[in-house]
């Protein structure tokens, strides 16, 4: 039923609950994972403008490159780990690090992907600009075309702890 997977994530520990249950759906006939981090674009930004201040000799452009460069092959790195995490479950997967809106990529990519399944966590890093724009489950949920699988972490405040 859920053959193919998209599995976003932050890297927080509410993303590394949902990968549990990702592991469960090897189960339920799932053969594929799909694992994608977004960097926010207005993020990058910010970390651009630090970097800039910090090395003013650079030229701007060469320290935006130099700031994403390092972001996305950090990303991808991360991505890495959490393969080799799920790798004894035969899954096929994919490697996937952008920057953008990360709610509108992650719509863009189970759209584009075919994927049956989004699973994610119900509560992000929580960065300033999350608090400001809303939560991008929330925001998946809202705008997405593909069923979601939403993870609350264990220890949330309206999480049963039964």
């Amino acid at each position: 039923m859920f053959r193919k997977i998209l599995y976003p994530t932050d890297f927080s520990a509410s993303a590394e609950e949902a990968l549990e249950y990702v592991k469960k759906l090897k189960e339920a006939g799932t053969e594929e994972v799909i694992l994608l981090h977004v960097y926010d674009e207005r993020d990058v930004d910010v970390q651009w403008e630090v970097e800039a201040q910090i090395h003013p000799e650079e030229p701007l452009e060469k320290s935006r490159h130099d700031v994403l460069k390092r972001m996305l092959e950090n990303g991808f790195d991360r991505l890495k780990e959490l393969e080799k995490e799920i790798t004894h479950f035969s899954f096929k997967t994919e490697l996937i690090v952008e920057v953008g809106i990360p709610y509108q990529k992650i719509i863009q990519a189970a759209d584009n992907l075919h994927v049956s399944l989004i699973v994610m966590g119900s509560h992000g890093e929580h960065g300033f600009v999350e608090k400001l724009f809303g939560s991008t489950t929330g925001r998946v949920l809202a705008h997405g075309n593909v069923p979601v699988l939403v993870v609350k972490p264990k220890n949330h405040p309206n999480s049963s702890t039964h």
